[in-house]
């Protein structure tokens, strides 16, 4: 409950202020009326594409006994994988209010702690019109495999001296 006299305080400065122009108040209609449409293509878009892949993932994954995690926060949903020594981060939200952002996250742990690299992508998707829901398995296999294709590492280049060349 607020004090009695912050109440009062208040609303002496904000009475003579109450009357909004009924233009203002069709704009914000308007625009909250657009936010519901871009939540519930969302809400259509995760219910229908993206837990049913996740699923499919997570079923993957524990019959494989790959480790893994999947996490929420607010309107987050996270997809953690973790191996030897490299582990990848795939987080799903609406971030903007007419965008799916899917971010894409693979880290190689280094040999001394703070060490540690990252490779960051990120796809961002209109929630103006529905999404298809490959747009969800499109994003899965993207995470998977750069997570795969980042676990084979090239022979190491020769370190040369500066100002010599290779020797061919």
């Amino acid at each position: 409950m607020l004090d009695k006299s912050f109440a009062k305080w208040w609303l002496g400065r904000v009475t003579p202020f109450r009357d909004v122009p009924a233009e203002k108040l069709s704009a914000e209609r308007e625009a909250m009326a657009k936010q519901q449409e871009y939540n519930r293509n969302y809400a259509d878009f995760l219910n229908g594409a993206v837990l049913p892949a996740v699923d499919g993932l997570v079923q993957m994954m524990a019959k494989h006994r790959v480790v893994h995690r999947v996490s929420t926060w607010g309107n987050q949903l996270s997809i953690r994988v973790h191996m030897a020594w490299r582990w990848g981060e795939m987080v799903i939200t609406q971030s903007h209010e007419d965008a799916v952002t899917f971010e894409h996250h693979i880290i190689t742990e280094g040999e001394k702690r703070g060490d540690d690299s990252a490779e960051d992508h990120s796809h961002q998707y209109d929630l103006r019109d529905a999404l298809p829901g490959a747009v969800a398995d499109q994003e899965m296999q993207f995470f998977l495999s750069r997570l795969a294709q980042d676990l084979v590492e090239g022979e190491p280049e020769a370190e040369i001296p500066p100002g010599e060349t290779a020797a061919e």
